[in-house]
C-alpha cells in the first residue's frame, strides 16, 4: 500500500504547483547573457576549470539567455551568425537600456546591430 501511495501523493503536489513561466524582465535577460558571455571566457582562459568555477545559479542564468536568444532565433531571421554574437550584444546593453524596454524589443535590437 505504501509503495501506491507515494507516487500518487507526488502526482498531486506537482499538478498543484504552477507552471513556469519565462522571465519578461529585460534587465534579468542582460545580467543572464553577462554571465553567459563570463562563463565562456572563463572556459577560454582556464579550459577546464571554468566547469567547476561555475557555481549553479550562474549556469542557470547562463542557460536562460542561451534559451531565450536561442527561441528568438528561431522564429525570426537575424543579421548576425550566431546566438553567441547576439548574447554578446545583449551583454553589452545597459541595465538602464534595459528597464526602458520590452525583452522582445531588446531582443530585436540586439539581432539588427
Amino acid at each position: 500500500m505504501k509503495l501506491i501511495v507515494l507516487p500518487i501523493a507526488c502526482l498531486l503536489v506537482s499538478l498543484c504547483v504552477p507552471a513556469a513561466q519565462a522571465n519578461n524582465d529585460p534587465e534579468h535577460l542582460i545580467q543572464s547573457c553577462q554571465e553567459l558571455v563570463d562563463i565562456y571566457a572563463k572556459r577560454d582562459q582556464q579550459r577546464l576549470l571554468a566547469g567547476v568555477a561555475t557555481g549553479l545559479s550562474e549556469a542557470l542564468r547562463a542557460g536562460y539567455c542561451m534559451g531565450v536568444v536561442d527561441e528568438y532565433r528561431r522564429r525570426y531571421q537575424c543579421a548576425t551568425n550566431d546566438w553567441y554574437t547576439q548574447a554578446q550584444r545583449v551583454a553589452g546593453m545597459t541595465a538602464a537600456f534595459g528597464s526602458r524596454t520590452s525583452v522582445d524589443e531588446l531582443l530585436e535590437q540586439s539581432c539588427e546591430i
